[in-house]
């Protein structure tokens, strides 16, 4: 409609915006309004008075505040708007979803409200941005999940409202993002209020000894499968489903550490530790090694009564398995740090997962990734993680807030001799 590309250095010069400065997006319902600084207030005016002044673009301007205000119909319902103020340009964009509004009523709002709810929410992000490790130029926001749920709800089919409604309890969402060449990092911390305690209740906590074991590949879920079973049962109801697929095996919660594998050889060490509801399932699996018991002899591990079993050719292991747990652990001694005693343990994530690329060969990797997607997937995703050297994803309850964290470390880059 303008005949730029605002996202361009061109474009940005005819629009006379500053191109290293901040900016802000923020919405009046689902409208967004984008605020840019501008380098050049002359150059600013001088092209929207282009724009009204052609012929093929009928546009309408108020006053408000002192401020002209122009909107301009882009097609149907959609209208995009600016304005031009103390060396900020405001652009808006009126998609006509939620109701009509009167042409400038969003500058007026949003030109007046200098502080108020927003003002606190947002500095719920800043100061999480505060809190990393690695200062730098990055993005702070938050969204009112209320708002949106209700938007949501007037839009969506009858049978998902009641999906919609488990999701009430949480309120503001903000959100921090930053990083660099060698670093990044992001958190997203989610109100809860009181619902965070029936969360917490639902933790189910790992084997103490679970942290003391170095790995490059960790994954734990410790949130209970029955609770989240419950809680989405509704959801599913909407499409014609149910929960049975989480709960059908009796696993309440489920941890892993790789900590080796050599695909070549088809040998690998590592542990599993299991919250159940049944172990009938595993029980199953175990009745079906031929001639078990000429194979398997008793075994204590820290006073907890497990068993060896060593299958030839195939594989030597440990296990534990009661009616509430089961663990198992391939590799010397690993069965004894997992089953090993801890005084001090912290609240259990509900969800991490901790990679240590130079862990594992590329290979290895590729045949991870491999047996969840396909061989083209597999290649790409290979390629990208080779450029890293670790990273990190958990999600934890804090105080009354979901928190959920992500940072990644790239590996250094060998040139002309020098290590950055």
């Amino acid at each position: 409609m303008l005949s730029i590309d605002p996202l361009s250095e061109s474009g940005t010069k005819k629009l006379g915006i500053e191109p290293s400065a901040s900016i802000a997006m923020f919405s009046e319902g689902l409208d967004p309004t984008i605020v840019v600084q501008v380098a050049s207030p002359d150059t600013t005016h001088a092209f929207f008075d282009s724009v009204k002044s052609t012929g093929g673009v009928a546009t309408q301007s108020v006053v408000i505040d002192g401020v002209e205000v122009t909107s301009v119909k882009v097609f149907g319902h959609v209208h995009a708007s600016w304005a031009i103020d103390k060396g900020w340009l405001w652009t808006h964009f009126s998609f006509g979803v939620d109701r009509e509004a009167q042409p400038g009523e969003w500058f007026a709002h949003a030109h007046r409200s200098h502080g108020g709810a927003w003002a606190k929410s947002f500095g719920g992000a800043k100061e999480m941005h505060t809190k990393f490790e690695v200062k730098a130029t990055g993005l702070l926001g938050f969204f009112d999940l209320h708002a949106l749920l209700a938007i949501a709800r007037a839009h969506v089919p009858k049978d998902a409202v009641a999906c919609l409604e488990r999701f009430q309890p949480v309120g503001i969402a903000s959100f921090a993002i930053e990083g660099d060449a060698h670093h990044a990092a992001g958190k997203l911390k989610l109100d809860l209020g009181p619902a965070a305690k029936q969360v917490s209740s639902a933790l189910l906590e790992p084997p103490y000894g679970f942290p003391s074991i170095d790995a490059p590949l960790t994954v734990q879920w410790n949130l209970d499968a029955d609770a989240i079973a419950r809680f989405l049962a509704p959801c599913a109801a909407s499409v014609g489903g149910d929960t049975t697929f989480l709960t059908k095996f009796g696993v309440r919660a489920a941890r892993i550490k790789l900590v080796t594998l050599d695909t070549e050889r088809k040998e690998g060490t590592g542990v599993v530790a299991l919250d159940l509801r049944d172990a009938s399932f595993f029980r199953g699996l175990l009745d079906q090694v031929p001639g078990r018991s000429l194979i398997e002899r008793k075994r204590d591990f820290g006073g907890v009564a497990g068993r060896h079993l060593s299958i030839p050719l195939l594989v030597s292991l440990d296990y534990v398995l009661t009616d509430q747990v089961g663990l198992v652990a391939v590799g010397d001694g690993l069965m004894d740090k997992l089953t090993e005693k801890a005084v001090f343990h912290k609240q259990p994530q509900l969800f991490s997962l901790g990679v240590i690329v130079p862990g594992l060969s590329a290979a290895t990797w590729k045949f991870l990734i491999g047996q969840m997607t396909n061989d083209w997937f597999a290649n790409r995703a290979t390629a990208l993680l080779q450029r890293w050297h670790d990273g990190q994803l958990s999600v934890t309850i804090d105080n009354d807030a979901l928190v959920i964290e992500a940072s990644g470390n790239r590996k250094s880059i060998e040139t002309s001799g020098n290590r950055r």
